[in-house]
């Protein structure tokens, strides 16, 4: 049967001062690329992605690979079931459980929940966002806070709050910029 249609991709290249995941930093100046993938499947959203984040000075190189399905319920409601894949290339790794939830309401909040599969280590992240249309660009606002299991019996917070401002320059493609303040129990500053 045709239970899946032709989906959409992208495909993204950029640089970041500073390349932080989960309030670690992993990187100082880098050059990242992304591609996503996402196709309807039986009434569900199903995504594929892979990026890179190539440190160019100090920092170590990072891939992320997830996969997972969405289902929009109702009309506020957005539920997501996946798995992301995280390595460095000196060799540490993990595998997580992902479970999403957010709702499409004012500052669009939302949760989502990590399980490492190999230790019973979690990460929550509670975010929020709003997106303004100026007439130059596109501007969205946003906050987050985490927390993470560092070992069974250590665990950090970080929070994060930034703007990202985004032009079309054509049909296919766009141009962004993004500023984010980072703080967290696993960095110095």
């Amino acid at each position: 049967s045709n239970a899946a249609t032709a989906g959409t991709g992208s495909v993204s290249a950029g640089y970041a001062s500073d390349y932080f995941y989960r309030g670690a930093l992993v990187a100082e100046e880098s050059v990242q690329a992304e591609a996503k993938y996402g196709a309807d499947l039986s009434g569900f959203k199903a995504s594929l992605g892979a990026s890179t984040n190539q440190s160019i000075d100090d920092g170590v190189d990072a891939y992320i690979i997830s996969t997972g399905v969405s289902k929009q319920l109702g009309e506020l409601v957005d539920l997501y079931v996946g798995l992301q894949h995280f390595e460095l290339v000196d060799g540490n790794s993990n595998l997580d459980i992902e479970l999403g939830f957010g709702i499409s309401t004012a500052l669009n909040p939302s949760v989502s929940i990590f399980r490492d599969t190999d230790d019973d280590l979690y990460t929550v992240e509670l975010g929020v966002n709003h997106q303004f249309d100026l007439e130059v660009a596109e501007l969205c606002v946003h906050a987050l806070y985490g927390n993470t299991d560092v070992t069974e019996t250590t665990d950090a917070d970080y929070w994060l709050v930034g703007a990202k401002a985004s032009k079309s320059v054509s049909d296919n493609a766009d141009l962004s910029l993004s500023y984010d303040y980072v703080d967290s129990d696993l960095i110095d500053n």
